[in-house]
């Protein structure tokens, strides 16, 4: 909501929120924060930059319409920006197969440098044992995740099944951009039984798995994570470092549930290196190069 010249007021839509996948909305916080560091980067060229003036109330899922969450203000800047605005419409996850080409040094230094100039860590690790462990328990915990009734009806509301409800909607998650047929999504979520054993379910697997064909960097943030403000920060160098992915032609692919599922978390500690105490890993993603994902539809704005 513009308020003035220089000041907006950021609100969050309930109906958006993901009460059983994300009940603190920590990731939703998150997605703000890569948000007004989107503003700030489209303002650089105009001599601005977009500044917090006021965080409000968390997000929560008890809200029932949408809630202010912060008062932005854009500032004169004589800050020199070095990411180009037009990275913000490039950007893309890619969950088609990647070439196996490992991650740029050049772009690892990139990440590592913008990381800590948020006080968080970057790792990666290209090794085989490390991806294969991650790739297979993210296998793994998709599976664990689908068997649960409450996770599958949470994702069958958000889910666009076909071309014609995505062109509806224009706000994400269509199957096809998820890399798999909308037919083969609706009735997995729709009739679940009979995918959740025997010849469907290992077909699903071996198709599953499939996709993840020339992976060959894994990364992973560290940093500090216990309250909005630090998951702003958390989202601000996010999209710094997306970006930074985008300018030197990678893309990613988030693990999310690697992260919001005790389970797969506890393995993760154990197995990947691990920020120093009171960091903590809050981010595990594939990248690498792939073919150009085909662009989901996005809302309209005057």
């Amino acid at each position: 909501k513009i308020i003035s010249e220089n000041e907006a007021e950021l609100f969050y839509n309930p109906e958006r929120l993901l009460p059983v996948e994300d009940p603190d909305s920590i990731f939703t916080t998150i997605a703000l924060g890569v948000f007004i560091e989107h503003l700030s980067i489209a303002a650089a060229p105009f001599g601005y930059k977009v500044i917090i003036e006021h965080l409000h109330d968390s997000v929560t899922i008890k809200s029932s319409k949408p809630t202010l969450f912060a008062t932005l203000n854009l500032v004169s800047s004589s800050e020199i920006e070095e990411l180009n605005k037009k990275l913000i419409f490039e950007r893309r996850t890619s969950r088609l197969h990647y070439n196996g080409k490992r991650l740029n040094k050049n772009t690892i230094e990139r990440i590592k440098k913008e990381a800590e100039k948020f006080g968080h860590d970057f790792f990666h690790s290209s090794e085989k044992n490390v991806v294969d462990f991650v790739v297979n328990l993210n296998e793994q915990t998709l599976f664990e995740d689908l068997a649960s009734k409450p996770t599958r009806d949470e994702l069958d509301r958000l889910f666009r099944y076909s071309k014609k409800e995505a062109q509806v909607h224009k706000d994400g998650l269509w199957t096809k951009c998820m890399g798999f047929s909308g037919r083969l999504t609706k009735s997995i979520f729709k009739n679940h039984n009979r995918w959740a054993k025997g010849f469907r379910k290992k077909l699903l697997k071996n198709y599953y798995m499939s996709t993840f064909k020339g992976t060959s960097t894994i990364c992973w943030f560290g940093g500090a994570f216990n309250h909005k403000e630090d998951w702003i920060q958390c989202g601000r160098m996010f999209a710094r470092s997306w970006l930074i992915m985008s300018d030197e032609n990678a893309y990613i692919h988030p693990f999310g549930s690697l992260i919001t599922n005790k389970n797969a978390y506890t393995k993760i500690e154990d197995q990947l290196t691990q920020p120093e105490h009171p960091k903590k890993t809050w981010m595990i993603f594939r990248a690498g190069y792939s073919k150009t994902p085909i662009r989901s539809y996005r809302l309209s704005t005057n």
